[in-house]
């Protein structure tokens, strides 16, 4: 065996993208798919993945089920008025570091203020919900070890939300 027949450390990570794919062909409508893991990369470093397949009847579903109600009804409105569109429901890209003993989490906010930006700490996961203008975000941000609730701590500037959580001891 030469060198170029060795696996490589990518490879369980394309492998595990290939498994997705094939799980993605079957998954039936109205249905979501997710998937999270870690890949070690030596002996001191690792990856942590997660995905996210959803069904566009499955986003309706979402849609139709919450209860963001962004606009306000006019005793008259007009015709153009009478027919509000629904809000997008859209999942922000997010970045996830450890530095120390604490998590931090950045997400991309466009046209949200603080106040109106609300978190979640459920063990390992992050729950963010967030208003905007014309929009709503949502997103489950899979988080690399347990956290303390307690701990978190949020401020937004400019848009981009960064959330600090320590890491929960056991």
């Amino acid at each position: 065996m030469n060198k170029n027949d060795e696996p490589t450390k990518l490879d369980g990570f394309f492998n595990a993208l290939e498994k997705l794919a094939k799980l993605a062909e079957s998954l039936e409508e109205a249905k979501e798919l997710s998937q999270e893991g870690e890949i070690s990369l030596g002996k001191n470093a690792k990856a942590s993945y997660a995905f996210r397949v959803r069904t566009l009847a499955d986003i309706r579903r979402e849609r139709t089920q919450s209860d963001f109600k962004p606009f306000r009804k006019e005793a008259n409105p007009s015709k153009a008025q009478a027919t509000t569109a629904t809000p997008k429901i859209l999942e922000p890209e997010t970045d996830v570091f450890i530095e120390g003993d604490e998590i931090i989490v950045y997400a991309q906010l466009a046209g949200v203020a603080e106040s109106d930006i609300e978190l979640e700490v459920h063990s390992d996961i992050l729950e963010l919900r967030a208003k905007g203008k014309g929009a709503f975000y949502r997103k489950e941000i899979l988080l690399p070890a347990p956290a303390a609730p307690e701990s978190l701590a949020k401020s937004c500037k400019n848009g981009i939300l960064e959330a600090r959580l320590k890491i929960q001891k056991t």
